[in-house]
């Protein structure tokens, strides 16, 4: 490891949490948090493609899916708690330049998650307050340009509050709508009568992205593996619980909202989970439940949005002081902001926002599973070359698991490359540039 990584690495180390002030619990609620805005805005757009029944499946593969992740990253997490980053993973057992691509994909997705979650942002503020488009997405990347510059960073407590309210608010709508739920309202007329699955097989393909995001992110709790006190044994347990209370309460919201709406309706809607709201007979009672739905959404989605700028920016920053990215990126404030990073992330987050939600949706789970699939990689390899290494928490199902959860993570990432085929091709141009440019750096050295 050459000084510059050594350095960004005590760095992160300096602002991290002292072992032992994380419980298990606490680290679960992490990753739940971190999912739950998934929720809100973004699945239903598979329901144009595969409708209700095919989404149910996705789902369902998704769900195991993300189960052989994190039992992987469970594992890796135990053996090797002191690495910061799924990219470090990647880089210990693959490589620097696996680890690289493993790196610039998350800031890469994580930069366009944040453009996303500016439409999303837009799309609630519209529907609840009847404003919305480029004024409330310029004010936001204002925003968030002002606030990060003020050396602003992640708290483990805010996340979990804000996790919190994001719940509740799914709980009171989960609940409040329940009574409306018509098993009618489950099927796509198409001509011939009623299905389930309009796209057929196809249609459960073109509906994987979307199911993806509603869980994405629940693996982000392994980023506590420094903090968690008894990493052996609560680690696999925070994971565990976070991937099982995030997959219960999408396929509860799946089967709520569509039953109580109707797919047909759902399917295009920018904000859901207010539409479908919306969609209930006028009354006292509704408008009620229309200010609480809009407003967790809101906080869901703003805290996505902030979070999202903060993990690319500073993981910009951080290839860029290992020299795998041109070193302006390094640039910071007074504060100690990384300012020229930032400017990137919102460079990028505004050029994704001038596209559909669900182009941009597409191209952020495409990056993220090219990590995962990486990282599967690795679990595969760490577990091939290394036998001897001591492994305090082993994943369930060891290498069938891992196996499992790479085929199916390759198939998510051709699931997303069909689906976007010309918006991923320029995703992929720009990940080949930059590794054109890591490459040439390394020979320099």
């Amino acid at each position: 490891m050459n000084s510059s990584s050594t350095n960004a690495q005590t760095a992160v180390e300096s602002h991290s949490l002292r072992r032992g002030s994380l419980t298990w619990v606490k680290v679960a609620a992490i990753g739940v948090a971190i999912s739950v805005s998934g929720c809100f805005a973004g699945w239903n757009y598979g329901l144009g493609a595969g409708g209700w029944g095919g989404m149910l499946i996705a789902l369902l593969a998704t769900g195991l899916l993300f189960f052989c992740l994190t039992q992987a990253v469970a594992e890796l997490a135990a053996a090797m708690p002191r690495h910061a980053g799924f990219d470090a993973y990647v880089r210990e057992i693959l490589g620097p330049l696996a680890g690289f691509v493993a790196g610039i994909c998350v800031a890469l997705g994580l930069a366009v998650g944040t453009g996303l979650a500016l439409s999303f942002t837009a799309a609630y503020t519209e529907g609840l307050f009847g404003f919305g488009g480029w004024s409330v997405k310029g004010a936001l990347i204002v925003a968030l340009l002002l606030v990060h510059l003020r050396g602003a960073r992640e708290a483990v407590g805010f996340t979990m509050l804000v996790g919190g309210i994001a719940i509740a608010a799914l709980v009171v709508f989960c609940t409040a709508m329940a009574p409306s739920f018509d098993a009618g309202n489950l099927y796509t007329q198409v001509q011939g009568g009623a299905t389930l699955m309009p796209g057929g097989v196809l249609g459960i393909v073109q509906s994987v992205p979307f199911a993806l995001f509603m869980l994405l992110g629940v693996e982000q709790a392994a980023q506590g593996a420094a903090e968690i006190d008894d990493p052996v044994r609560s680690m696999p347990r925070a994971l565990g619980t976070a991937i099982v209370v995030a997959f219960v309460m999408a396929v509860i919201v799946l089967i709520v909202a569509t039953g109580s709406t109707g797919a047909a309706q759902l399917s295009g809607a920018d904000d859901p989970l207010l539409a479908a709201v919306q969609a209930q007979p006028e009354s006292a009672a509704q408008a009620l439940l229309a200010k609480v739905i809009g407003t967790g959404a809101l906080v869901a989605i703003l805290a996505a949005l902030f979070s999202l700028a903060y993990g690319s920016s500073r993981q910009l920053h951080h290839l860029a002081s290992s020299g795998a990215l041109p070193g302006w990126l390094t640039l910071t404030n007074r504060r100690g902001a990384p300012v020229t990073a930032l400017a990137a992330v919102a460079v990028i987050g505004v050029v994704t926002a001038v596209f559909p939600p669900e182009a941009a949706m597409v191209v952020f789970i495409f990056l993220m599973m090219l990590m995962y699939e990486l990282l599967l990689i690795a679990f595969l390899r760490f577990r091939q070359r290394r036998p001897d290494m001591a492994r305090p928490y082993r994943a369930v199902g060891g290498s069938t698991l891992g196996w499992i959860g790479a085929i199916l993570g390759l198939a998510a990432a051709l699931c997303c490359y069909q689906l976007q085929i010309t918006a991923l091709s320029y995703a992929l141009a720009a990940l080949g540039a930059l590794l054109g440019y890591f490459l040439w750096q390394r020979r320099l050295r």
